[in-house]
């Protein structure tokens, strides 16, 4: 008697679980994380010798428009000049669109300066369904 009802038990627990396994494991998750994807740990060097790009960030502006801010540091014994270029791209009332911005830096050597560039993406929709790469040349 004991060994019908354990071999019962048995077929029953492993149904269950076979139901419970294929329950999630059917329907495809929609990806989770961030929107924009996480920056490089790494400095980006650019041809202009000595300037790296230690950070970036993207913010809102006064008129909802998205802001790239950057900090560009000169890690050469000579005061340099590059370019900062980003590339930003949204959607945008269903639409994929992709807008390039830039602007010329010159760093003291040892020094660190910050430069902020205007897009005319908002900042929502970018929030929403944005990306960014952001070099110096």
């Amino acid at each position: 008697m004991n060994r019908r009802r354990l071999l019962a038990t048995g077929a029953r627990l492993a149904a269950a679980s076979g139901v419970a396994a294929l329950a999630g494991c059917t329907n495809s998750a929609d990806p989770s994380g961030p929107l924009t994807p996480p920056r490089s740990p790494e400095a980006t060097a650019g041809p202009g010798e000595g300037l790296v790009i230690t950070d970036f960030t993207d913010a809102e502006g006064d008129d909802g428009d998205l802001l790239v801010r950057v900090t560009v540091e000169n890690r050469g014994g000579e005061e340099r000049t590059g370019t900062v270029v980003a590339t930003v791209s949204a959607t945008v009332d269903g639409e994929e669109r992709e807008e390039t911005v830039s602007r010329d830096v010159t760093v003291a050597p040892g020094e660190r300066t910050e430069a902020t560039l205007e897009t005319s993406l908002s900042f929502e929709s970018f929030n929403r369904s944005g990306s960014m790469r952001v070099e110096i040349v």
